[in-house]
C-alpha cells in the first residue's frame, strides 16, 4: 500500500511540473519579445557585395580582387590566385568589425595615431563605391585599435585581432602554395639536380649540444656543412629574390628551355600553420633558359598553370652550389 501511495504522489508531482511548464510556454509564446540589439559596427557591408580590397601599412600595400567566377586573386596581371587556406574568413572580416566602444569627446585624430594611420583598409563594392577605415594606435592594454571610418568623425575601439588579420595580408601575403617564398628557417630539405647529378642538403638538424646543423649528400658521400656554407645555403633556400608569374602559354615551350631544364630544384619545408595534421610541404621547380632581358630565368612547377620566372642572380647562385658540391 505504501508503495502505491508513493507512486501516486510522484505521478501527481510530475503532472504539476508539466502543467507549470506548459503554462510558462504559452505565456512566453503569447508575448512578443524584442530582438536582442546587435553590437554597433565600424562599418557594415554585405560579403557578397565586396569585389576588391586594398590594405596599406608602413610595410607596404596589398590589393586583391574577386573574379567573375567568384575566386579571389592578387590585383595584378596576370591575377595570381590567393591561397584558399590562408584566405578563408577574410571577406567576413571585411564586412565590418564590431565596435567595442565609441569614444565621446575625442579631441583629434593625432591623439590616437589616426593622422598617420598604422593601416588603411579600402573595401570596394559591386556598385562602384568604396568603404575606407583607418587604424591608429593600439590602446594601452593592447586589446584594441583606435579606428575611424571615412566620413565619420567618431573614433571607435575595434578588436585588435581584426586589425592584425588584415595587416597580415601585407606582411604575410596569402600566396598560393606553389609560390616559392618561404621562411629559410622552415626549410628541411633542399635538393639541386644539374647535369644528371643531384646534391641534397638536410637542414634543421640538431647536434647533441643543441646547436643547429646541416648536412650535404652528394655522390654517395655525406658531411656536415661549415658555418659559412650553411649561411650561404640559407640565403638560397627561401626562394628567388624576385618571382613572377606569366600568363599560361605566354611563351612557347621551346623558348623557355623547360623541355630539358638545366636545373631542377626540390624543397621541403615545415608549414607555418599545419593543416589536417600535415606539417611538411614539398615543391619541385624546373628552371630553364634566361629571359631576353637577362634578368631572370623561366621556371615552372606541376602545381601551377602559370609560367614562372626566377631572378637570374638566385639561379646562378643555385647552379654554382650544385656544381661545387656535385663535383
Amino acid at each position: 500500500m505504501r508503495n502505491a501511495v508513493v507512486r501516486l504522489a510522484l505521478l501527481a508531482l510530475a503532472a504539476l511540473i508539466l502543467a507549470v511548464a506548459w503554462w510558462a510556454l504559452l505565456r512566453d509564446g503569447g508575448e512578443e519579445r524584442e530582438p536582442s540589439a546587435g553590437r554597433e559596427r565600424l562599418y557594415a557591408v554585405a560579403q557578397d557585395d565586396i569585389v576588391s580590397v586594398a590594405v596599406r601599412t608602413a610595410g607596404g600595400e596589398a590589393a586583391f580582387r574577386r573574379g567573375a567566377d567568384g575566386a579571389w586573386a592578387f590585383d595584378e596581371e596576370p591575377p595570381l590566385p590567393v591561397n584558399p587556406d590562408r584566405w578563408g574568413g577574410v571577406t567576413l572580416l571585411l564586412s565590418g568589425p564590431e565596435v567595442e566602444r565609441v569614444l565621446a569627446g575625442t579631441s583629434g585624430a593625432s591623439d590616437f595615431g589616426l593622422d598617420a594611420p598604422s593601416a588603411v583598409v579600402s573595401v570596394g563594392l559591386a556598385d562602384g563605391s568604396t568603404v575606407t577605415a583607418r587604424l591608429g594606435d593600439r590602446t594601452p592594454d593592447g586589446r584594441n585599435f583606435y579606428a575611424q571610418a571615412e566620413g565619420q568623425g567618431a573614433v571607435a575601439l575595434v578588436n585588435a585581432p581584426w586589425g592584425e588579420a588584415l595587416t597580415r595580408l601585407v606582411s604575410e601575403p596569402p600566396l598560393p602554395s606553389w609560390f616559392y617564398a618561404i621562411d629559410p628557417a622552415r626549410a628541411r630539405v633542399f635538393e639541386l639536380e644539374r647535369g644528371g647529378r643531384a646534391v641534397t642538403f638536410l637542414l634543421g638538424l640538431t647536434e647533441a649540444d643543441g646547436e643547429p646543423s646541416a648536412r650535404v649528400h652528394a655522390g654517395g658521400a655525406a658531411r656536415d656543412l661549415t658555418a659559412a656554407e650553411r649561411d650561404a645555403l640559407r640565403a638560397l633556400v627561401g626562394g628567388p629574390g624576385s618571382l613572377r608569374a606569366l600568363a599560361p602559354n605566354a611563351v612557347g615551350v621551346a623558348e623557355t628551355g623547360l623541355r630539358e631544364p638545366p636545373l631542377i630544384v626540390r624543397v621541403s619545408y615545415e608549414l607555418a600553420a599545419p593543416t589536417d595534421g600535415q606539417r611538411l610541404a614539398s615543391a619541385v621547380y624546373a628552371v630553364g633558359a634566361l629571359l631576353p632581358d637577362g634578368a631572370a630565368h623561366y621556371a615552372a612547377t606541376v602545381d601551377s598553370p602559370y609560367l614562372l620566372t626566377f631572378d637570374a642572380a638566385w639561379v646562378e647562385a643555385a647552379a654554382a652550389l650544385a656544381d661545387r658540391f656535385g663535383g
